[in-house]
């Protein structure tokens, strides 16, 4: 079971951030042709925040058309790399981060927000390089921590990743993503009863996270104990009565247990849910 590390929140911020480091940068600029510079500037801040975010990017390249030497146009790309990304344009945002970057190399928040976008384009290599350069400077960074404790988590380097997140916990011993993320990398590792004993801990602290259940669950199976995984999926299912995966994996379990009935109302459960019929035949068969 993975969990995802959501990064939306920080584009908002950063951006905030950006636009108020161009108020502050535009008071030192020559007047002469700054005011054409800031209305371009201004109106694209105003468009992006009404989600016009086709017209942002219209006036952020006129800014640059204007002045493409000013140093300012740090802030502006990354500006304009924020709404491209808002378009879905990811590889046109990369570029426009790039070139924040060539411009001011050590800005910590243009080079959070590309690693963030390689991490969500899946691009784990390239991410990591971003992370690694911001934790050289800022070390007790704890997003760049635990996205890298996450990145090294999928690729099974379990020695990186628990370094990571052992890292992120002594600067926030209660954060979730590491806790669970030594979590799995302890049934990774197959250390079943200290995963049990992690997960655990995790819901008595979480017991409204169904994802927690599920995972104990896998544990549990794993360790054949399908009984205990049910309960455990009864649970999660109650927390979260529309997940489809969820009850498919406990209509498996009630079918390996030999109790046909509950296992064929998970599988037509999950049907309803919009998983294709056509792909339950057997067990739809095997269950009548």
């Amino acid at each position: 079971m993975k969990t995802k590390i959501n990064t939306a929140r920080h584009f908002s911020l950063r951006f905030t951030v950006y636009c108020l480091l161009f108020a502050v940068y535009c008071l030192f600029n020559n007047a002469a042709y700054a005011q054409s510079y800031e209305q371009y500037v201004e109106a694209g801040i105003k468009a992006a925040d009404h989600e016009a975010y086709a017209e942002a990017e219209e006036c952020f390249r006129q800014a640059l058309r204007l002045s493409p030497d000013d140093y300012r146009n740090a802030l502006l790309y990354a500006n304009m790399a924020r709404v491209q990304q808002a378009q879905g344009k990811n590889q046109k945002a990369l570029y426009s981060y790039d070139r924040a970057l060539a411009i001011a190399p050590l800005n910590l928040p243009i080079l959070h927000s590309r690693a963030d976008l390689y991490f969500e384009m899946g691009n784990f290599k390239k991410a990591l390089i971003d992370y690694g350069n911001i934790l050289d400077k800022d070390p007790d960074n704890k997003s760049a921590l635990q996205a890298c404790g996450y990145i090294y988590q999928q690729l099974e380097d379990h020695e990186q990743a628990r370094q990571h997140f052992d890292r992120l916990l002594q600067l926030d011993p209660d954060n979730y993503t590491a806790l669970l993320g030594i979590a799995i990398i302890e049934q990774s590792l197959h250390h079943t009863s200290e995963a049990i004993a992690q997960i655990t801990r995790l819901i008595e602290q979480h017991p409204e996270r169904a994802e927690l259940y599920t995972i104990r669950a896998e544990i549990e199976a794993e360790n054949h104990q399908p009984e205990l995984a049910i309960i455990d999926l009864d649970k999660a299912i109650e927390l979260e009565p529309e997940n489809s995966n969820t009850i498919l994996t406990r209509a498996y379990l009630h079918k390996l247990t030999g109790n046909k009935r509950l296992a064929r109302h998970d599988f037509e459960r999950a049907i309803e849910l919009g998983v294709p019929r056509s792909s339950l035949k057997r067990e739809l068969k095997e269950t009548k």
